[in-house]
């Protein structure tokens, strides 16, 4: 883990911060991302790093500058349920922070990656003088909690086929394609597939392999080309 206390408007920082036009910061005034950018410092991990951890306290208001994170938690069991995943501009712990406890997951990074952490009391301050702001962030919990409730009636109802197309639909969603392969912008392990989709390995890597088989995915080891998305969200409808 690397820290950079870069703080020079010249240099990164909120105000050049090419990610933040899709970002609950994206309408700040100067004074505002000003009072954000003071105490700023960006932290760098390595891929498979714990950025923060279940029962710690975040450490500030904790922006994904840059790679791909999951979110996950341990069940009682031991075994490791995928409970998100975040690309760059996404908060991570961002619950915790607002609600003044320990994170409920961790979030651990899929590849190399950069977070921005800006000071608590001083994203506090801001959202204290902004409505709007305030606004956003409670807009964006009450949608997360929309999606939340959704996706676990999915994955307890729908049967392992409808579950894993539906979390290939999720990741393609969420990372996109790179634009000359057609490849998922993302290398998943099958156990971390299985996990997402509320599945063991061994039923992630069988209906992965049937849909290789019937021409609707290409796999080549953790790499996954999807050839048809539209028949993809068919089977995601199924519940059975």
């Amino acid at each position: 883990m690397s820290l950079s206390n870069s703080k020079d408007e010249g240099s990164y920082s909120c105000f050049n911060c090419n990610k933040r036009s899709n970002s609950l910061l994206n309408d700040l005034s100067n004074s505002e991302l000003k009072i954000l950018n003071k105490n700023r410092y960006e932290v760098s991990y390595k891929s498979g790093e714990i950025i923060c951890k279940e029962g710690a306290k975040p450490f500030g208001l904790i922006c994904l500058n840059k790679g791909k994170v999951k979110i996950v938690r341990r069940g009682t069991n031991g075994n490791e349920q995928i409970l998100g995943l975040k690309k760059a501009v996404d908060f991570i712990g961002f619950r915790g922070l607002m609600g003044g406890s320990p994170c409920l997951s961790s979030a651990i990074t899929l590849e190399d990656s950069t977070v921005c952490v800006i000071k608590k009391k001083d994203f506090f301050k801001v959202v204290d003088s902004n409505k709007n702001l305030a606004f956003k962030i409670i807009r964006l919990f009450a949608n997360n909690l929309i999606k939340k409730d959704s996706r676990l009636v999915n994955l307890t109802q729908k049967h392992v086929r409808a579950r894993l197309a539906e979390a290939l639909l999720l990741i393609n969603g969420i990372y996109g394609t790179n634009p000359r392969t057609g490849v998922l912008n993302v290398s998943l392990k099958r156990s971390d597939l299985a996990s997402l989709a509320n599945m063991t390995t061994a039923n992630a890597i069988r209906v992965l392999s049937s849909f290789s088989k019937e021409n609707l995915v290409d796999v080549n080891h953790r790499n996954i080309k999807i050839n048809n998305l539209k028949v993809l969200k068919d089977i995601s409808t199924f519940d059975r």
